[in-house]
């Protein structure tokens, strides 16, 4: 009897993955109305392809992000992470934080705490990125990198760098 029991406990777990899953895809299809990642058709549907941004004007600014201002930071890297602002372009007067293989652009609060967001210059190596701690200026357009996972995307152009200031 026991042994029957647990046979019908993970049937019906197994069961309940597959909906969820099934609800996941489908939110996820939705979402991008069938047409790849991020929902334009240019895209060619492999994960991580995004929309080229070397053709885009940049200098019409949506928001801009001044040096300092966390609070403001923390408000639109929870836009961008959320998707409320893809398609906009974002200047932000930032601190790079690369601690592993993503780049991200952030700020600083008064305790310490970084709030940041990742960004990916198009058209650069990782060897033409800021570094880690390094005063930077970037613009760019918040994009779709994967589904559900907003990134500011640039060019190299877009990214002036303070190298002559590093902050902590």
């Amino acid at each position: 009897m026991a042994t029957k029991q647990n046979k019908n406990l993970i049937i019906g777990i197994a069961v309940a993955a597959v909906v969820v899953i099934a609800i996941i895809v489908g939110v996820i299809v939705a979402k991008n109305g069938g047409k790849g990642n991020n929902g334009n058709s240019t895209d060619n549907g492999d994960t991580g392809q995004i929309e080229n941004v070397e053709k885009k004007d940049l200098s019409n600014i949506d928001v801009t992000v001044g040096y300092g201002d966390y609070d403001v930071m923390f408000a639109q890297s929870k836009a961008i992470q959320n998707g409320e602002t893809v398609g906009q372009v974002i200047r932000i007067d930032g601190i790079v934080s690369h601690p592993m293989s993503k780049y991200s652009i952030g700020q600083k609060g008064d305790n310490g705490q970084f709030i940041g967001t990742e960004f990916i210059i198009e058209g650069a190596d990782e060897s033409e990125y800021p570094n880690d701690g390094e005063h930077v200026v970037i613009t760019g357009e918040v994009v779709e990198k994967e589904p559900l996972y907003f990134v500011i995307k640039t060019t190299p152009q877009y990214v002036e760098t303070f190298r002559d200031v590093k902050v902590d």
